[in-house]
């Protein structure tokens, strides 16, 4: 598995109880898109999932992708 799926595979059940927490809220708009922030605590030894070291550069790009992907959700493009 490569980091592009890694990161697939983790962000799939945060986009999914976020999609959870919003149909909870209703069709109420936001005046903005809600923000996402990923926090690791600092550890002794480094955490690893199928091989991937979690680092904060890797929470960064997770934490991207699932901002996109909630931001896809509220404001869609149209590709022409």
């Amino acid at each position: 598995m490569n980091e592009d799926e890694m990161i697939k595979e983790l962000a799939q059940p945060i986009i999914e109880k976020l999609k959870e927490v919003e149909s909870e809220i209703g069709d109420r708009e936001f005046a903005e898109i809600p923000q996402i922030r990923l926090v690791r605590q600092p550890m002794a030894e480094p955490m690893v999932v199928d091989g991937f070291e979690i680092t904060d550069e890797f929470l960064e790009k997770l934490e991207e992708y699932v901002q996109d992907e909630l931001e896809m959700m509220h404001k869609p493009s149209i590709l022409h």
